[in-house]
């Protein structure tokens, strides 16, 4: 069941140099219970697209439905109402300096005329769930850049949402901080059936707990599905650029071009490199190599080798690869 379905969206912004199309045509259909991931370059449209969901931005033409119902039809009370089944981080925390951790978490329970006692409760267990349960009274300036997007996630959680919208909500945070931050929106998910739908530039961001992900390029969706087909497959040239490291594999390359090859659940542990190596009688180069678990618990990576430049040898390494079933992609440059 779609719990967030956009149909035939475009979002215009009027500006004294003219008229800027910062959305086009895009169609959506995002499940509940799904981790959703929508990717691009900055500038591609992705936070105004996620603004759009909400309604926090009126979308110049096209529908956008939460749970069946029309968010343009309804009016501003039906609207607010609406908007506490959505929650939203983003990157910057956006917590309020004068309040301590379990007074911004109160915040949205108090705009909804939740009693004191009540929200303070609620503050609490959410404090617990992300981890921060001895810090209820530190305010934001003491709290470090994981601590205080924990508190905005809970912040977000208060109100028991639907779905919970991350606008680029770890790209502030260290590789470490981020790892946490992820493992824990995972566990939200799994445990409170809270769709997420997360806003990115980062293909690992995605990579590490999206089960599908729209990539989003010139204000357009240029490529929708499944993350293991998108990351294995690629067809668009932005999800391509996103996914492989181009500039800094072709730095390395002496001839130019490679074989990209990509090896899932059942090919994960066997020595590729080392069988082609023997299969070839011939030194491999390995340009980049990486390795991922995906949502569905499929493991899942890539390494790209360095084309020989010598047909025959180039010949076998296709031919290995095309008998023992192992994907690849070669580019010649």
């Amino acid at each position: 069941m779609s719990i967030v379905k956009i149909e035939n969206l475009y979002k215009t912004f009027h500006t004294k140099n003219g008229d800027i199309q910062a959305l086009k045509d895009i169609n959506l259909s995002i499940e509940q219970g799904d981790i959703f991931g929508i990717i691009g370059l900055s500038g591609a449209g992705k936070s105004t697209l996620v603004r759009c969901i909400n309604f926090l931005e009126k979308p110049t033409t096209g529908r956008v439905y939460f749970e069946g119902t029309d968010m343009g039809k309804l009016n501003k009370k039906e609207l607010l109402k609406a908007r506490q089944s959505i929650g939203m981080i983003f990157q910057n925390f956006n917590l309020l300096e004068q309040r301590n951790a379990l007074k911004n978490i109160c915040f949205p329970l108090e705009i909804a005329g939740v009693p004191k006692a009540k929200a303070e409760e609620r503050a609490r267990e959410l404090l617990k769930l992300v981890g921060l349960e001895d810090r209820e009274r530190s305010y934001p300036s003491q709290l470090s850049g994981g601590q205080k997007q924990r508190v905005a996630i809970a912040r977000a959680l208060a109100t028991n949402p639907k779905i919970l919208l991350c606008d680029e909500a770890t790209s502030a945070l260290d590789p470490t901080t981020t790892q946490s931050i992820l493992s824990l929106l995972k566990e939200i998910n799994q445990k409170m059936n809270v769709t997420i739908i997360i806003i990115t530039h980062e293909m690992s961001v995605v990579e590490k707990i999206c089960s599908k992900v729209a990539v989003i390029d010139n204000s357009r969706i240029v490529e929708c599905g499944d993350v293991k087909e998108v990351y294995t497959n690629p067809k668009s040239d932005m999800a391509k650029k996103l996914i492989i490291p181009k500039e800094s594999i072709t730095r390395t390359l002496k001839s130019g071009s490679y074989f990209r090859i990509i090896f899932d659940s059942h090919t994960t542990h066997r020595p590729i490199l080392s069988e082609l190596v023997l299969e070839c009688n011939y030194p491999i180069n390995l340009i980049y190599a990486d390795s991922i678990e995906m949502l569905r618990e499929n493991a899942l990576g890539e390494m790209v080798i360095e084309k020989t430049g010598i047909e025959e040898t180039d010949s076998k390494i296709k031919a290995y690869l095309k008998r023992n079933n192992i994907r690849y992609e070669e580019a010649n440059n």
